[in-house]
């Protein structure tokens, strides 16, 4: 439930903290005086969209804090234990702020969230019923889930089973509805494809390939620079000219030099050593650079050869991926679509058989379905036709007609859900967007929230001026549904019906002052003096007769003792 409410540079509020109440608190006040912006302030808590005009005139931000308990709402805490959002203390604090920009940011237990999951939290913590949902009872298409809503668990798994079913269906039927399209161009795209893999697999590719042929091209366009410097190399290794001896000619004589001292020392042993070992590789030198020099190719036809493949390569780089890597990947792709082409008649087969399937699923689903809400309408209509005998509406008929036809198969199954009423004696039932004028209205939404009170999980209800078009006994009759609901959950309700007002277990007065050069709203809750006064204001006494104060003391004792014989269910 709603414990507390924070305001501060609220549109006329500049700061207002309001405590709220378990039962039934009305909120009632002159028109204008701003009740309308508390409830406001409420919607902003619970997901609304902020507006910039929220903000108080001369203010920078403005700032909306509501602290729920959330003590036995075992969705709310398995909600915000999986978003780690969850208060040691059992309550949550959600708070909305909204800056001149119109930028607004939600925080939840002093953690930044987003407002799709703001909504998802407030769903499970309050509703707000005001105009707005009249008119959604106005459209047909809204009112299967009216009916749903009032169903019990069975009812609620069938809805929730025949519409993941559908969604199945429609998956399956996406999937055949692309493949079948495909295979109008099967053989085209088979023939494409198969080209695609003969031209990569003729390639004959090897990943890395590039790099070595881009090494080995730039040795091939230095040829004659590499053969000239293995000549002399190998020339001044291997051949004297006229002038000088080779470098193996000028080490193999000091070899024969150092021979005939080696054995004197250890020392001329290591260096003969040395130099043995240093004529060797220089032998094995002049020879690795004769090999070398066998295999310049002086004509350009290697050079040719791989400039060939490397233009092969970038062509098709330039086709099918940047990288010799990203071919081959592409290869193993074009073999996965060809052989889901070669296989798409089968694959197409085994889709129908599964959309046959799923949908005879759906089918079974939906017509069950459909047996469970004419056996809810069935049950609600009476209710309900209970309630208008209460609601001061004895001739009305309400009657929920349900239309079956698998043709107008959706996730809601093959329904059409319509609410008609007879609103007299005698008249044929005709839809309520025909025939029911603001007051019905009110009282229809009244005694549907008046059937759905013990099934809703929801802890906490506002009724923002549902009582449009509603007067004498039929007020009575409203503010006794009204405690009916707020036995089983908080209900804040925001009136203008002194019968409304003096049944609720908390009275608070909403009113306009202005203070220098500036209006603000405040809010105060009311003793019994006080809630007397209020109430004869609202049977319409602008002074202090007696009258109006005896008749304002009269509702509210009828009020208690309707409370007390009507006291808290057992689970508020």
């Amino acid at each position: 439930m709603l414990e507390q409410l924070l305001i501060r540079n609220f549109a006329l509020i500049e700061e207002m903290c309001i405590p709220f109440h378990e039962g039934l608190t009305v909120l009632s006040g002159e028109t204008g005086a701003g009740k309308s912006i508390v409830v406001d302030a409420v919607t902003l808590v619970l997901g609304a969209k902020g507006d910039k005009d929220m903000v108080r005139r001369g203010s920078e931000k403005a700032y909306v804090e509501g602290v729920f308990s959330v003590c036995g709402n075992d969705k709310a805490l398995a909600f915000l234990h999986e978003q780690k959002l969850l208060d040691d203390d059992g309550s949550v604090i959600i708070a909305r702020e909204i800056n001149l920009s119109g930028r607004s940011t939600c925080r939840v237990n002093g953690v930044l969230v987003g407002l799709s999951m703001l909504k998802m939290l407030s769903s499970l913590l309050m509703e707000i019923h005001g105009q707005h949902e009249h008119q959604a009872l106005l459209a047909d298409e809204n009112h299967i889930t009216f009916l749903d809503m009032l169903g019990d668990a069975g009812h609620a798994f069938l809805v929730a089973e025949t519409s993941e079913k559908y969604t199945r269906c429609q998956e399956i039927r996406r999937e055949l509805e692309k493949t079948t399209k495909e295979s109008e161009f099967r053989q085209e795209r088979l023939e494409r494809l198969n080209s695609q893999k003969r031209e990569i697999e003729k390639a004959d590719l090897k990943d890395g390939e590039e790099d070595d042929l881009v090494s080995a091209r730039d040795m091939l366009r230095n040829a004659d620079k590499i053969d000239h410097a293995l000549r002399a190399s190998y020339s001044a290794i291997n051949e004297a000219d006229g002038t000088s001896f080779s470098a193996l000619a000028l080490v193999k004589e000091s070899l024969k030099s150092l021979r005939e001292i080696e054995k004197l020392s250890d020392h001329y042993g290591a260096l003969f050593a040395r130099l043995e070992s240093l004529y060797y590789e220089l032998e094995d030198i002049g020879l690795t650079l004769r090999d070398d020099l066998q295999k310049v190719d002086l004509n350009g036809v290697e050079l040719e050869k791989t400039e060939v493949r490397l233009d092969l390569i970038r062509r098709l780089e330039k086709k099918y991926g940047v990288t010799i890597a990203d071919i081959l990947v592409k290869l193993d792709a074009i073999d996965e679509e060809i052989r889901h082409f070669e296989s798409i008649e089968d694959h197409i087969h085994e889709l129908r058989t599964l959309l046959s399937k799923a949908w005879d699923d759906y089918e079974g689903s939906a017509k069950r379905l459909t047996a469970s809400r004419c056996k809810l309408a069935h049950a609600i209509e009476e209710k309900m036709n209970h309630e208008f005998a209460q609601l001061n509406m004895q001739s009305a008929n309400f009657l929920i007609q349900i239309e079956s036809d698998s043709d107008h198969a959706s996730s809601n199954g093959f329904d059409r859900v319509r609410f008609m009423i007879a609103a007299n004696k005698g008249e044929d039932a005709k839809l309520l967007s025909k025939t029911a004028s603001g007051g019905e209205l009110s009282r229809i939404m009244l005694g549907i929230k008046s059937v759905a009170a013990e099934k809703t999980m929801v802890p906490s209800m506002v009724f923002d001026e549902i009582d449009t078009g509603i007067s004498g006994r039929t007020a009575q009759v409203v503010a006794e549904k009204m405690w009916f609901i707020a036995r089983y959950r908080q209900v804040i309700c925001v009136t203008h019906l002194q019968q409304i007002a003096a049944m609720a277990s908390s009275h608070a007065l909403v009113s306009k002052q202005e203070m220098g050069e500036r209006t603000i709203t405040q809010i105060t809750y009311l003793d019994k003096a006080a809630r007397t006064a209020e109430i004869s204001r609202m049977l319409g006494e602008t002074s202090e007769k007696l009258s109006g104060i005896n008749h304002a003391e009269s509702l509210l004792e009828d009020a208690a003792a309707f409370r007390a014989k009507h006291p808290f269910a057992a689970s508020v």
